[in-house]
C-alpha cells in the first residue's frame, strides 16, 4: 500500500494548498484571541480550518483502501473513523462561526462541551454493541483487565473529552500539534503492528501521511492553521486508537505534550483564583516561552523568550520521549 500512502501525502499537500488559496482570495482567515499581552497579532488573517483538507485527504484515501481491503471497514476501524469525523465536524462548526463572525470566540464552550458529550454518548453506545473498549492494559505490567459496561462508558467519555480538548489547547504554534500528533500516531502504529492489527495499521499510516502533507504548509512560518476542525479530528483519532488497542492508560505518555499543556491551564486558573498569582506568563504552556509585549503583571516561573520554531522543536523532542516511554510501558 506504499503507493496509496504516497498518494495521500500529495493529495493532502494539494488540498491544503487549494483550501488556503481559496481563503486568501476571499480574504478570510484566523481571528486572534485577545490575551492581553501581544503574542500572535502577526497570525491575524492566516487561513484556518486546515483540518478540512487534512480530513478529506485521509478519508478519501481510506475509501480507496476499503475498496482494496474490506478489513478497512472492520468494527474497530469504523469506530476510529466515526470518532475522527464526528469530532472533526464539531470543530468545523466552531471554525465556521469564527470565520463568518470574524471573531475568535466561535462556538461557546458550554455548547462545544454538550456536542462533545453527545458524540461520546453515541460512540459509547456503539462501543458497547461492538465490544470495543471493554478492557484496558495495565502499563509496565502488561496485564489486561476486563471492564464493566459502566466503566467502559466512563472511560470512553474521559478519553475523548480529555484528548480532544488537550489537543485543542496544544494547537497554538506553527506545526506544534501536527508534529505532536504525528509522534502519537507513530507510537500507535508500533502498537498496532505488535497486535497484528494490519488494517488499522494501514489506516493509521494514511492518517500520518495526510498529516505530513498538511505539515508542508503548516510548518513555521505557517501558511494555514489546523483550527478546531483539525485539532478535534486528531484528538478523536488518537483517542479512538487508544481505546481500540486497550491502551487508554498509556495515552498520557503517547500524547504527553497535550497532557502537560492542559495541566498548565488548570494550574494557571487555580493559582489565580486561589492566590491571585499567575504561575506562567500565559497559558497554555507553549505561550510561556513565547516573546510577548505588554506583560505588566508578575508570574512565578522565570521568563523565557524563545523563537517560535525552537519552542516547537523542543516540544516535539519531549513528545517523542513520552512516546518512547509509552512503548516501553506497553512492552
Amino acid at each position: 500500500m506504499w503507493w496509496l500512502s504516497l498518494g495521500t501525502f500529495f493529495a493532502s499537500i494539494l488540498l491544503s494548498r487549494l483550501w488556503l488559496g481559496l481563503q486568501e482570495r476571499e480574504r478570510i482567515g484566523q481571528p486572534i484571541r485577545d490575551y492581553g499581552p501581544e503574542i500572535h497579532t502577526h497570525k491575524q488573517g492566516i487561513p484556518t480550518a486546515g483540518g478540512v483538507a487534512l480530513v478529506l485527504a485521509f478519508l478519501g484515501s481510506w475509501a480507496v483502501l476499503a475498496l482494496l481491503d474490506h478489513a478497512a471497514l472492520s468494527p474497530k476501524a469504523l469506530f476510529v473513523g466515526a470518532a475522527t469525523l464526528g469530532f472533526g465536524l464539531i470543530g468545523l462548526l466552531d471554525d465556521g462561526l469564527k470565520i463568518f463572525q470574524r471573531h475568535a470566540q466561535g462556538l461557546p464552550g458550554r455548547y462545544k462541551l454538550l456536542l462533545q458529550a453527545i458524540a461520546c454518548g453515541v460512540l459509547a453506545w456503539a462501543a458497547l454493541a461492538l465490544e470495543i473498549a471493554s478492557s484496558v492494559r495495565i502499563p509496565f505490567i502488561g496485564e489486561i483487565v476486563a471492564l464493566s459496561p459502566a466503566l467502559s462508558v466512563a472511560l470512553i467519555f474521559m478519553i475523548f473529552i480529555s484528548t480532544i480538548n488537550a489537543f485543542n489547547e496544544t494547537d497554538g504554534l506553527d506545526g506544534l500539534l501536527a508534529g505532536v500528533a504525528l509522534i502519537a500516531l507513530g507510537a500507535y502504529g508500533v502498537i498496532l503492528h505488535l497486535q497484528n492489527e494490519l488494517a488499522l495499521l494501514n489506516i493509521t499510516a494514511l492518517a500520518a501521511m495526510a498529516l505530513l502533507g498538511f505539515l508542508w504548509w503548516n510548518a513555521h512560518p505557517a501558511r494555514i492553521i489546523l483550527g478546531d476542525t483539525g485539532s478535534f479530528a486528531l484528538g478523536g483519532l488518537v483517542g479512538a486508537l487508544a481505546l481500540v488497542t486497550d491502551t487508554a492508560l498509556l495515552l498520557p505518555l503517547n500524547a504527553f505534550i497535550p497532557v502537560i499543556e492542559t495541566l498548565s491551564v488548570i494550574v494557571q486558573v487555580l493559582s489565580f483564583k486561589l492566590f491571585k498569582k499567575r504561575v506562567f506568563k500565559i497559558s497554555p504552556l507553549h505561550h510561556h516561552f513565547e516573546r510577548a509585549r505588554g506583560v505588566n503583571y508578575e508570574f512565578l516561573l522565570p521568563n523565557q523568550e524563545w523563537p517560535e520554531g525552537l519552542i516547537t522543536l523542543r516540544f516535539w523532542i519531549i513528545a517523542a520521549m513520552g512516546a518512547v516511554l509509552g512503548l516501553l510501558a506497553y512492552r
